[in-house]
């Protein structure tokens, strides 16, 4: 699967391999350059999202905001775990809620209804 996140940006889902353990990786490419990578892993009713990493001469750009957000429009529940104390604040931005010191957790709001 590949998505295109931006103009010059892609999001690019590799095939599972036993190679690669049992996750599903996603790299991010600039203009045809790998920029950063993800490490998740898909499964029915939730997205866990281990590790996302932007390489340091590309941070800076919200490459990891859009691949979150691109993320966010595709699952209605998104788990990251194991965060780091340096990254919380980039969870929290993006409306993920700490269920303890390293997981935070991103639940899609059911859409209101209103009644007269």
């Amino acid at each position: 699967m590949n998505v295109r996140l931006g103009p010059d940006l892609e999001l690019i889902q590799l095939p599972r391999s036993p190679d690669l353990g049992d996750y599903d990786w996603f790299d991010l490419e600039q203009a045809g350059t790998q920029v950063g990578k993800a490490r998740c892993r898909i499964e029915p009713g939730q997205f866990t999202v281990f590790s996302i990493m932007i390489y340091p001469e590309y941070e800076g750009h919200g490459h990891a905001r859009a691949v979150i957000g691109h993320f966010q429009r595709e699952h209605a529940l998104i788990v990251a775990d194991r965060v780091r104390f340096q990254a919380r604040a980039f969870w929290v931005k993006l409306g993920f809620v700490a269920e303890s010191l390293d997981r935070y957790v991103w639940r899609r709001s059911a859409p209101q209804t209103f009644s007269q």
